[in-house]
């Protein structure tokens, strides 16, 4: 009896193991995504207040290029039709993308929608 109920202590201590692996390489897989998106999205804040107040007024293909830069810099995988610019009275920035995640065991896709406006003072 006493071997029994060793061995089924060794088997939970692997299960556990291994489900704690689990989490951590799924972690590894996911969190950084989402920090580089939370940072995408304090970029695109930042820029449209910037470029209400820019002098020379900014354009709409001067954000979408900086956007694109600093996807690019993060390692997102932008592309400029996933971007939408309004300059005018208003600024309005959004950011459609996805981000495909494979965790060798399964693959699923994240989807992000970072977006700002900001309103001209004059």
């Amino acid at each position: 009896m006493q071997l029994q109920d060793h061995g089924a202590g060794r088997l939970k201590a692997v299960i556990a193991l291994v489900f704690i692996a689990l989490v951590i390489y799924v972690g590894v897989k996911v969190i950084p995504v989402y920090v580089q998106n939370y940072e995408l999205a304090d970029y695109v804040r930042n820029l449209a207040v910037d470029a209400t107040v820019q002098y020379p007024p900014a354009t709409a293909d001067g954000v979408t290029d900086r956007i694109l830069h600093k996807a690019r810099d993060l390692g997102l995988p932008i592309t400029r039709d996933e971007i939408q610019v309004t300059m005018g009275r208003t600024v309005t920035i959004s950011v459609d993308y996805r981000v495909p995640i494979d965790l060798a065991f399964y693959k699923f896709t994240l989807h992000f929608t970072p977006s700002a406006r900001n309103t001209n003072l004059t």
